[in-house]
């Protein structure tokens, strides 16, 4: 039996001194989510957890993997009622292709969560066995003002969490998967009844939507899962205490970068294809310095980043994943450009994170990038898959410092209003009283 948890009550706590004077009393949040570390979905969804502690509010994250040591971040234990069950779970769902159809400790999350004044649902999504079960959700949302941010797109398909490439059969009900390999993958095709189940748990469940981009609100707006739900947008937060500009000398000379080479900054691109695309985002953005003829010297970061420099074949430096954030602001602010060749972004964490840093990037225009990068004011945005656009951009960048110099003081400008960490929980703070108005008033999540 799970034991019900309970919030210390801020009320009186140093941090509730950051509460706006016309506020009500500090909340209680749970936020459920994949896990607390990993990419960038989880660094967005434990920074707004962190955020929320510092205006004052009491905020557990509940996770399917708990990586860090954060006290107020616990683990959903996966229980199993006899011997034998999850292996057979398991076998049915490879026979059926129904996705994560038994997660019963999911049904009992409410005994674990305890008295939260608002649930916030994140990715309920994880790997091979998962964790969520989405017919939980609404009983789940009948007894809690809830909200779920959309991230992905694996809410309203009918197992991943992004289609291959041209594929819009989550517009009309799925069925016929293109790729049932798509993480995360399934061995059956049992799309089709996968996305009904959605359909149905959404429509019965007393939720507010927003998504990180106004591009994936778009997106949602198109599927029959959330046919019935106004869909909010609300940007992913960074922190600016962390990301900010530095001073390039120095930190060139901390990471052992030469001085006065152009340096160009990929970070988290693949070399790997994908559904629909023989090439990865690391091949365009390679492709692309090449065509620019600028005299690179290649800074790649993330878990492929010895597989992108050896791709590079010249000049260059591979750093690995960075878990803490500090040195990867670091590794920015010693870069010239950020090049941002991704196929999609639901948003685009690398580019508001090194415009934080006051670094201008050259992108594709894909998803959420053309709502962080303006085009000609902090950088250049490009059209998608077009390696001779970016290459341009990339040449022009190589030979005008100063309008390099120009673009990253506008993009800090520019990221510090629309994606200060602080702002953005605040803004999640008013949908949160705004939920919980509306269930006092019978309205809630269902509209």
């Amino acid at each position: 039996m799970l034991t019900p948890k309970t919030y210390t009550d801020s009320r009186h706590s140093s941090n509730s001194a950051n509460l706006n004077s016309n506020d009500e009393q500090p909340l209680n949040v749970a936020i459920v989510h994949t896990a607390d570390q990993g990419g960038g979905a989880e660094a967005s969804t434990l920074l707004l957890h962190q955020a929320l502690k510092e205006l004052g509010h009491n905020s557990r994250m509940f996770v399917a993997a708990k990586r860090g040591n954060d006290p107020d971040v616990h683990q959903i234990e996966r229980t199993r009622p006899f011997p034998g069950a999850l292996r057979m779970a398991r076998w049915v769902e490879d026979w059926t292709g129904w996705q994560y159809w038994y997660q019963p400790w999911f049904h009992n999350l409410g005994q674990l969560i305890g008295n939260a004044d608002v649930v916030h649902y994140h990715s309920l999504w994880y790997g091979r066995d998962g964790f969520a079960d989405v017919a939980a959700l609404p009983r789940l949302t009948a007894h809690y003002p809830s909200l779920m941010t959309l991230r992905d797109w694996w809410m309203f398909t009918g197992h991943c969490a992004h289609p291959a490439l041209g594929c819009e059969r989550w517009k009309t009900g799925c069925g016929q998967c293109p790729d049932l390999n798509l993480a995360p993958a399934i061995k059956v095709d049992g799309t089709k009844a996968n996305l009904r189940r959605k359909q149905k748990a959404l429509r019965d469940s007393n939720i507010r939507v927003t998504t990180v981009s106004n591009w994936l609100a778009g997106e949602v707006r198109q599927s029959p899962v959330f046919q019935h739900k106004e869909i909010h947008t609300v940007h992913n937060g960074i922190d600016e205490r962390i990301f900010f500009p530095r001073n390039r000398t120095e930190m060139r000379a901390k990471w052992n970068l030469p001085q006065e080479r152009f340096i160009v900054m990929v970070a988290g691109q693949s070399v790997e294809g994908t559904a629909g695309i023989a090439k990865g985002a690391g091949d365009y953005a390679l492709e692309a310095m090449t065509l620019s003829d600028a005299d690179v010297y290649l800074l790649a970061v993330g878990r492929s980043s010895e597989k992108v420099l050896a791709q590079w074949g010249r000049d260059g430096r591979a750093i690995p994943f960075q878990d803490n954030p500090t040195p990867l602001a670091e590794l920015y602010a010693a870069a010239d450009v950020v090049v941002v060749a991704s196929l999609w972004e639901t948003f685009g964490r690398v580019p508001a994170e090194a415009q934080m840093c006051g670094i201008p990037v050259a992108a594709f225009v894909t998803g959420g990038i053309p709502e962080i990068v303006e085009h000609e004011q902090t950088g250049f945005v490009v059209e998608r898959l077009n390696s001779q656009a970016l290459a341009a951009a990339i040449r022009t960048l190589s030979a005008q410092p100063e309008l390099r110099h120009e673009l990253g003081k506008q993009a800090v400008t520019t990221a510090r209003t629309r994606f200060s960490n602080l702002a953005i929980a605040q803004q999640y703070v008013t949908h949160y009283r705004a939920e919980i108005a509306d269930r006092k008033t019978g309205a809630g999540g269902r509209k």
